[in-house]
């Protein structure tokens, strides 16, 4: 009676495992889809070449950073004349403000400002940022970070996004492409995680779904900024480009994340498990406020392996299959995003990424609801 029991009760089982299985891998299937449908594709020197630019970047402590990031600004393939390229020393303590006062002694077009107090709500680099913008004088506004390296073409470039209209809205922020670069395996799969979390933002912009903006490698319309009252007005949040996305989108404006190999700036990977769980830690703070199907995603994704670890003590069979499946879409996503942005080089780490990939959001995701404040830039929030 026993064994007659346990086969009627089986069959729903699996079924219930099935079904957000299932759903998740559609979910990964329309995005691919979703992906392959749309590429950007635009001639960068079609961009206005004499309009006037403001750069923007807050440096806190970046002394390690700060001199790759002013040279490639000063590679840019842009006017000179044309650039206004302000640097914010956020009350760095280390030889931060000295190398970029070496560094811009004979270059008029950058100009380092000291940050000495908090303007209204902001804090941190928000503050800095709302600074910056009280000085800037460009009709367009970029914003990168210390750690960044830019591409030659990256003025050019944002500027053909910023210019442009979405079903006759104009764009009010643009996010380019940015990846991790670093020679340790650890840096591969964070450059892969960026890629592909970079990727699926871009398909949910595509379908005018608004996720975020990256404040690494960000433009912005002045115009959009100032109807938002600035970060002096905007609350306070530890992710500064979230909230400043959310602002600008609730004034009207459209908004584009792109993937182009002359938006595709690098940043420093981070050192440790520990900084990266910080990092994951304020990046989840503006995940959380997603619309509930990004949500819905999210936590499938997170339990995907869990559930299909369930659905293998029943069905291995079934559970193999999937897994392929998962794995086969997903490896094609990241791919195709590589490609575009024209970083194939890691496509060799895929084999191993996944492992990367399951253990770190199950760190994550305990670490998340551990009492303990997000440091950032040597302070807590």
């Amino acid at each position: 009676m026993a064994v007659n029991i346990e086969i009627i009760k089986t069959p729903p089982t699996i079924v219930y495992l099935l079904i957000p299985l299932v759903i998740y891998l559609l979910f990964q299937a329309g995005l691919l889809v979703g992906l392959l449908g749309h590429k950007d594709l635009f001639k960068v020197t079609e961009s206005k070449p004499t309009s006037q630019v403001t750069i923007m970047i807050a440096a806190r402590n970046e002394a390690t950073n700060i001199l790759r990031c002013l040279q490639a600004l000063q590679a840019l393939d842009y006017p000179k004349s044309q650039l206004q390229i302000l640097i914010g020393n956020d009350h760095s303590t280390d030889a931060t403000a000295q190398i970029i006062q070496d560094f811009i002694a004979d270059k008029p077009h950058f100009q380092l400002i000291n940050i000495e107090q908090n303007l209204g709500k902001a804090k941190g680099k928000a503050n800095v940022l709302a600074h910056l913008a009280q000085v800037a004088q460009g009709e367009w506004w970029l914003v990168t970070d210390a750690d960044i390296v830019v591409p030659e073409g990256w003025v050019q470039a944002m500027l053909a996004a910023l210019q442009s209209k979405v079903s006759g809205k104009q764009v009010g922020i643009v996010t380019g492409f940015t990846l991790v670069q670093g020679k340790r395996l650890f840096d591969k799969f964070q450059a892969i995680d960026w890629a592909y979390s970079l990727g699926l933002i871009k398909v949910w912009s595509n379908w005018g779904i608004p996720v975020t903006a990256m404040g690494n490698n960000m433009g912005i319309c002045p115009a959009a900024y100032r109807k938002t009252g600035g970060y002096e007005q905007i609350p306070f949040s530890i992710t500064e480009d979230f909230a400043l996305f959310q602002a600008v989108v609730a004034q009207g404006y459209a908004f584009k994340n792109m993937i182009h190999p002359d938006m595709t700036a690098l940043s420093e990977p981070v050192s440790t498990v520990s900084a990266w769980l910080h990092q994951r830690k304020r990046w989840m703070s503006g995940a959380l406020q997603a619309p509930w199907f990004l949500s819905l995603f999210f936590g499938l994704h997170s339990s995907f392996w869990l559930l299909l670890l369930g659905l293998g003590w029943f069905s291995p069979f079934w559970a193999m299959g999937l897994a392929g499946v998962k794995l086969l879409i997903q490896c094609g996503f990241i791919t195709i995003t590589l490609q575009r942005a024209k970083q194939t080089h890691l496509v060799v780490y895929l084999a191993l990424f996944e492992v990367y990939h399951v253990t770190f959001t199950w760190l994550m995701a305990v670490f998340y609801f551990l009492p303990v404040k997000v440091w950032w830039k040597g302070r807590k929030y």
